[in-house]
């Protein structure tokens, strides 16, 4: 039998909670199938933990990207590299002593406003990179996506049901 926490673990990397796109250590080309991350899938160092952020990787990988395209949107992934290694540091030192700190302390309103910032921030660029991945794709390809996250979606709800039937009683 699975433990409990490994259970909740898989359901909610199932559920989607890893879905979103959010900056990496390593970058990747969208059709590399390989273990390296990138901004829009992979892994991710967030909030002191390592997530994985693959589903608009998957979602590229299916796109049948051309040379050109995939050139192209490995330089967004680099450039969201040296964008996020130049915040990043700041961001986690900040974090980190928000996390240390009690909220009746005189600092703590001045970490926090920064907290939500750094987070609007990372929220702001994900966008951009989103967009600027978007504006590679042709109409086509763009066209292609709702149909490909809908397939992903319900194929990820059917493990979820297994997974819960499996494990329920």
């Amino acid at each position: 039998m699975i433990a409990r926490p490994r259970i909740l673990t898989a359901l909610c990397v199932a559920a989607g909670l890893a879905g979103a796109p959010a900056f990496a250590a390593e970058t990747a080309t969208p059709a590399d199938t390989s273990t390296t991350a990138g901004p829009a899938g992979g892994h991710a160092w967030q909030g002191g933990h390592w997530r994985h952020h693959g589903e608009f990787h998957r979602v590229l990988h299916q796109l049948n990207l051309t040379p050109e395209q995939k050139t192209q949107i490995k330089s967004i992934f680099a450039q969201a590299k040296t964008d996020y290694g130049s915040r990043g540091a700041a961001a986690r030192s900040n974090h980190e002593a928000l996390t240390a700190m009690s909220p009746s302390d005189a600092g703590y309103p001045t970490l926090l406003a920064t907290e939500k910032t750094n987070a609007a921030a990372r929220v702001q660029a994900m966008s951009d990179i989103k967009a600027q991945i978007y504006a590679v794709l042709t109409p086509a390809q763009l066209a292609q996506i709702p149909t490909i996250i809908a397939t992903d979606k319900a194929a990820r709800d059917a493990r979820i049901a297994t997974l819960r039937s499996q494990h329920t009683s």
